[in-house]
């Protein structure tokens, strides 16, 4: 028998107000079509009961024609307009349901157990949730109208001090950037121009283009998106196009010549530490020097610069001493 939605007909003025409500909280409009399509109904993804089990997930998206599950997952819970339901304790999402097509489990008879055994979850009405939550802790459907995560109602966190929790913790920006970088599709579309750019403008060599994105992104982007209050408000895809608009304008080009000039400060301290470490390196006699890599002896010379000193040369003797490559022994300038 097929499935029949819970209200055939769907007020006009209401679902205008939820397509506002989802526009506020940062959501695309290619967003806005894939969410109308689940919440008015794609019943081929749906279990007898009305609802989109996790299993379907990845299906419904090459439906859609959207790459992430991650990214469809994260409107369907940011738009706050379906049910979600939970695991017991709470920690991973079963299944989720637009309340057109199911109201808890109002609509499903005792008997069917089918798709609601296979999520493994007691779900109750959003009524006997709300009635049973001071006294019970197995409440695990994510009411429609509820903005509060499951973990902050089980707590009995007020209204606002949980879900604010979790915004700033989903706003962090180090997130973001690490979300970039382990999406291969992201990071190829996002960062690896940004390391192709670098490389062109400053003639660099691609693994030195990748030390000044790593510095670019650690000690100047995150920063900047962290202290700005628009960024927790921007979705995922919000959030990338801010970041690739941003580096065409002037401040973006700005935070690139910084981060450009902190990565040769760097080197370059590095080379000073470098070249430190193979001056104190005398292994042989005070006034010489061994490449501890090469194993190459050498001195300077205030005419012929670095001068190598043979591998079975004795030590040399004085600061002022030089090598006769035709005697092979060392002498002694000034009469030292």
């Amino acid at each position: 028998m097929a499935i029949k939605a819970l209200k055939q007909n769907v007020s006009i003025s209401e679902t205008q107000k939820m397509i506002h409500q989802w526009k506020a909280k940062g959501i695309t409009d290619s967003a806005t079509l894939k969410l109308l399509d689940l919440y008015l109904g794609l019943t081929p993804y749906m279990t007898a009961e009305g609802i989109y089990p996790m299993r379907n997930l990845y299906q419904i998206c090459q439906s859609m024609k959207t790459t992430h599950t991650t990214t469809l997952l994260e409107n369907i819970r940011k738009c706050c307009s379906f049910g979600l339901i939970w695991n017991e304790n709470h920690t991973h999402l079963l299944g989720f349901y637009s309340p057109l097509w199911c109201d808890g489990l109002k609509n499903t008879p005792a008997q069917a157990a089918g798709s609601v055994a296979e999520l493994t979850v007691p779900v109750a009405s959003p009524a006997t949730t709300a009635a049973n939550q001071a006294t019970t802790n197995n409440s695990v459907l994510y009411n429609i109208n509820n903005i509060i995560p499951p973990e902050d109602s089980r707590k009995g966190d007020p209204a606002g001090n949980g879900a604010r929790k979790a915004k700033k913790t989903e706003a962090d920006a180090a997130d973001f950037f690490h979300r970039l970088n382990t999406n291969p599709e992201e990071k190829q579309r996002v960062l690896v121009p940004l390391i192709n750019s670098i490389a062109t403008t400053y003639h660099y060599t691609r693994p030195r283009a990748l030390q000044t994105l790593v510095i670019l992104v650690n000690q100047f982007l995150i920063p900047y998106f962290d202290a700005d209050p628009r960024f927790p408000r921007n979705s995922h895809v919000g959030r990338i196009i801010w970041l690739q608009n941003l580096m065409k304008t002037r401040h973006g080009q700005s935070l690139m010549e910084k981060a450009v000039a902190r990565l040769s400060s760097e080197l370059s301290k590095d080379l000073e530490e470098k070249r430190r470490k193979l001056r104190e390196f005398r292994p042989v006699s005070p006034f010489e020097w061994k490449d501890a890599g090469k194993g190459l002896r050498y001195y300077d010379d205030p005419i012929d610069g670095k001068v190598e000193i043979p591998e079975n040369a004795p030590p040399r003797p004085a600061e002022t001493a030089i090598w006769n490559v035709l005697s092979k022994e060392w002498v002694v300038v000034n009469g030292e």
